[in-house]
């Protein structure tokens, strides 16, 4: 601790003790095309019991957004210095600022848990997701994508099935390094001994059904969850079958 991969290609999952528990950590790019992997992912201890865990995506389709990524992951390391009603909040800020100052840096997505007392706290900007389920397999908490699909399906005028293949499931409406950013901050919610939290980039969620992934995530040692999570999404990406969700693209959760 802290751990930060950025563009780093993983051959497998990696462990991470934490003082709450554990983390795993997996990134990987795309295997098609030849960009490079425009993922980030920290573990970050920031004392008094509190851990943060964070995913960017930097936005294809724009310049530096493996750069804005990794900005935006750095800054987050260390909590801010004084006091801060919200310090998450008032890093992002921080790092969407900077990053449109640095006309070198694109934007990225970004969603990251605050944990601190066996209580957890969601930010995010964009669809890169955070999903929490009990061991039973009980949705506990599931952020919503700043998107138009995203936002349709949260409001009940498009099915999960609908979403994951609509042919503008890859347009984002908020991210960091944009002049009309925001982050969504949701209440602070109890996390039982068993509850799983998963933060990924859209590689992870535009290739499963949400059930899905709740029957690999839910349950076994975390490591192979981990093992199991990386493998099948890559199997996914790569075999494609009828009426089945499948989108190469880089992959990263924690």
């Amino acid at each position: 601790m802290p751990f930060v991969t950025c563009g780093t290609d993983l051959d497998d999952p990696l462990t991470i003790a934490c003082q709450v528990g554990q983390a795993v950590v997996y990134s990987h790019r795309s295997t098609t095309g030849h960009k490079g992997n425009e993922d980030a992912v920290g573990v970050f201890d920031w004392g008094d019991g509190k851990l943060l865990l964070a995913v960017a995506d930097g936005v294809g389709g724009l310049p530096g957004g493996a750069a804005a990524a990794r900005r935006v992951i750095e800054t987050l390391r260390n909590a801010p210095a004084g006091e801060h009603e919200d310090p998450v909040g008032y890093l992002l800020d921080y790092a969407n600022d900077s990053i449109r100052q640095d006309q070198s840096i694109g934007a990225t997505t970004l969603s990251a848990v605050l944990i601190q007392n066996k209580r957890f706290t969601s930010y995010h900007a964009g669809d890169s997701t955070t999903l929490v389920v009990g061991q039973r397999g009980r949705i506990k908490f599931q952020s919503v994508c700043h998107s138009p699909v995203g936002v349709a399906q949260a409001r009940g005028e498009l099915s999960e099935r609908a979403a994951l293949f609509h042919p503008q499931r890859h347009l984002v409406s908020n991210m960091v390094g944009n002049e009309a950013f925001w982050v969504e901050r949701s209440a602070c919610y109890e996390l039982a001994t068993f509850d799983t939290i998963v933060i990924a980039s859209d590689g992870l969620w535009d290739n499963f059904f949400s059930d899905e992934i709740i029957e690999i995530v839910r349950q076994g040692p975390l490591a192979q969850v981990g093992r199991r999570l990386a493998r099948s999404t890559r199997q996914r990406m790569f075999m494609a079958e009828d009426n089945v969700p499948s989108k190469p693209d880089d992959l990263s959760f924690v």
